[in-house]
């Protein structure tokens, strides 16, 4: 919650709208709030809503986003100071996130796309965000999935109001790990996108591996020269290695998968730095396909369900073998023995505690396969730099809360 400045309050009243965008915006006699910033050039005596987060004055027009989101314009340690400040003086409160807005350039009125979250159009331009789409057709425009920021006409294709170097082919799909970045994949041209940033189409088709997996940190992306990531701190394509797979990859699970020889999985790992006064600090995340064994005579037996399903059981020879797809920290456990072999097919309620206890007692076996592939991603130096240093930071920030408090006190 943040103070507004020099509001009137006796004519402050928030919009009364049902209209969810609007839950941000505010007016007094004299301004317009987007949040608690007061919008200068928006008059409050014609103030109207337009729809989709876009208001006007008959004049000027505006969109806001009613989803706040960081100030990108305040840095880690200022905003660490700011708040230090704040705590001790009473001061205004720094402003770490704020509701974005934009001035529209236009003189036309607009009107809110429907079903459309953030458009508007004036019947012949369309405004995303504010912004305009560039020969984007309203008749054909929607998102590609009716969740991300990637959206298609009937040839263009967009990231925000960016439009991408490709034409719409019809089997553009959204890919990602489960916690992973959201990824534009062009199944007819194996072309990558993330966000606006292309990988070098030249080396295209690219083949997705990992899409909906939760034991790898990074899709990885197969190409005829070569295995690649998008490293998420350097914002760009990575090459890691060689294309070691044989002919034809088939997904067994989104974390585990063949070529025309071998079966692989992924897994991840994590190295930290322990420091002599900061404790353990994450410094790398690391995602690694390895090699299981041969693909023959492998069998699939079962899929293990809690309401969805968390993992397969496959069997090679009279081994049987539990493919973790939701719950476990590693990819591919041994079954030990029938007893529990039988009470993971019959369970009716088996959760994340049932099946460390199996791991805990012996009767699933973590399975260590060969390592081949790893993807490195080297943690931001500003992030290890105020872990490492945040002893020093917080003993400076408490000397300067002590010394306000002796300025108010002496004042």
């Amino acid at each position: 919650m943040y103070t507004l400045n020099n509001v009137d309050i006796d004519t402050f009243r928030a919009i009364s709208s049902e209209d969810f965008y609007s839950k941000v915006v505010g007016l007094d006699k004299n301004h317009v709030y987007f949040g608690n910033i007061a919008i200068p050039d928006l008059d409050p005596n014609k103030f109207y809503i337009i729809g989709n987060g876009y208001y006007s004055d008959g004049t000027n027009t505006y969109y806001c986003s009613p989803v706040s989101e960081k100030n990108k314009d305040l840095s880690i340690i200022s905003e660490l100071f700011q708040i230090t400040i704040n705590v001790f003086s009473k001061n205004k409160k720094p402003l770490i996130y704020i509701y974005p807005y934009k001035k529209v350039e236009t003189d036309k009125k607009l009107r809110a796309v429907k079903n459309m979250f953030s458009f508007a159009t004036d019947g012949k331009k369309v405004y995303y965000n504010g912004e305009i789409l560039e020969n984007a057709d309203l008749n054909t425009l929607k998102s590609v999935d009716g969740y991300t920021e990637y959206f298609v006409d009937k040839e263009n294709v967009y990231y925000k109001t960016r439009l991408l170097p490709i034409k719409n082919s019809g089997e553009l799909k959204i890919v990602s790990t489960k916690q992973g970045n959201k990824v534009l994949y062009d199944e007819a041209n194996g072309y990558v996108f993330i966000e606006d940033y292309s990988f070098d189409r030249e080396k295209a088709p690219y083949k997705v591996l990992g899409n909906g997996g939760n034991h790898l940190y990074d899709l990885f992306f197969i190409a005829k020269d070569g295995i690649y990531f998008y490293n998420t701190q350097k914002k760009k394509q990575e090459r890691i290695g060689d294309n070691i797979f044989s002919g034809n990859i088939e997904e067994l699970t989104p974390n585990i998968f063949t070529d025309d020889k071998n079966i692989y999985y992924f897994d991840t790992y994590d190295v930290w730095f322990k420091g002599k006064n900061t404790g353990h600090i994450l410094t790398s995340k690391n995602t690694i396909i390895y090699y299981l064994d041969k693909k023959d005579n492998w069998e699939k037996v079962s899929d293990i369900s809690d309401e969805t399903i968390v993992g397969t059981i496959w069997k090679k020879g009279n081994d049987y073998y539990y493919f973790d797809e939701f719950y476990m920290k590693n990819t591919i456990y041994q079954i030990a023995d029938k007893e529990t072999l039988d009470y993971l097919l019959n369970a009716n309620n088996i959760n994340h505690d049932n099946m460390v206890n199996l791991v805990e007692n012996k009767k699933l076996i973590v399975v260590n396969g060969e390592e081949k592939i790893r993807a490195t991603t080297e943690l931001n130096g500003v992030y290890r730099f105020v872990i490492k240093y945040s002893k020093i930071f917080l003993f400076i920030l408490i000397a300067i809360g002590g010394i306000f408090r002796l300025y108010k006190k002496n004042k």
